[in-house]
């Protein structure tokens, strides 16, 4: 509440939140009470936890840590999901021991099983780096981060499709295509061109053409069973479903470019812009 004071004057607004943060949780007809922190699942939680969070890390983060570390630091941060990246490994290793005193004043804590030191950057293309710490992956936002090359050799950052962010989503997507057998086969095809317009355009991302390859496949698979399966006899043969449905949905296409041309390649009125 302090927080929000601090950049609003109008003192009907706090006083709506802090009844958001009493109301408690009806869950299976029965009331929890709240005592602390907002409410798990409400409707303003997300909102309150992204405000609380600017204060406690990414303010703290920025004016206070950043400013004395010895190399460039960087916090990337979506919701209560985070990577910071430094150029030295003591300013990372500080951060760990600071970073829990930080979070406990505020009773923050974080999580030890998602919580890693990782070597991650152009030091890890030789073989003599990567082997003896092994390979040097994270998972961010449901892709998999990891050392890549590009065409000339040079160090990028790689990322893919993360695996298990990819098993659930087939298995919702084919729950859901089940679920709407009785709709009818029109009411399943429109459905399924927005859900894959939807993945293109997120994970559509550069070099992970594979990854949305490999899920448009196994998606379309799913697809083809539950239309297969709306009535006691089967309706639709593999090849019909390729020369008439297929072609219907959006293919494979990356929508985000991350790997712009540098400014030192272009030349000033070049059209390699």
């Amino acid at each position: 509440m302090r927080f929000l004071e601090h950049r609003i004057a109008d003192p009907n607004f706090p006083r709506i939140v802090r009844r958001f943060l009493k109301a408690g949780i009806m869950e299976d007809g029965t009331f929890t009470a709240s005592d602390a922190g907002a409410p798990q699942g409400g409707l303003v939680s997300p909102v309150l936890s992204n405000i609380y969070l600017h204060y406690v890390l990414d303010l703290w983060f920025e004016k206070r840590f950043a400013v004395r570390c010895a190399g460039n630091a960087h916090l990337i941060r979506y919701a209560d999901d985070y990577v910071a990246c430094f150029e030295q490994e003591a300013d990372a290793r500080a951060l760990l021991g600071a970073m829990t005193e930080r979070l406990a004043e505020f009773d923050l804590e974080i999580e030890p099983t998602k919580t890693a030191l990782l070597r991650f950057g152009s030091q890890c293309l030789g073989k003599s780096v990567t082997r003896p710490h092994g390979a040097r992956t994270f998972s961010f936002l449901g892709f998999t981060h990891y050392v890549g090359r590009s065409r000339r050799g040079r160090f990028v950052v790689g990322r893919k499709t993360e695996a298990k962010r990819l098993h659930k989503k087939l298995e919702l997507l084919s729950e859901h295509l089940r679920q709407l057998r009785s709709a009818g086969g029109n009411a399943m095809l429109a459905f399924f061109a927005r859900h894959l317009r939807g993945h293109i355009q997120y994970y559509g991302v550069s070099g992970n053409s594979r990854g949305l390859a490999a899920y448009i496949y196994a998606a379309t698979g799913l697809l083809f069973k539950w239309l297969n399966r709306r009535g006691q006899r089967r309706s639709l043969t593999w090849k019909r479903f390729t020369a008439y449905i297929r072609p219907l949905f959006p293919k494979a296409r990356i929508t985000h470019d991350l790997y712009p041309i540098p400014w030192w390649k272009t030349q000033t009125g070049s059209r390699m812009v």
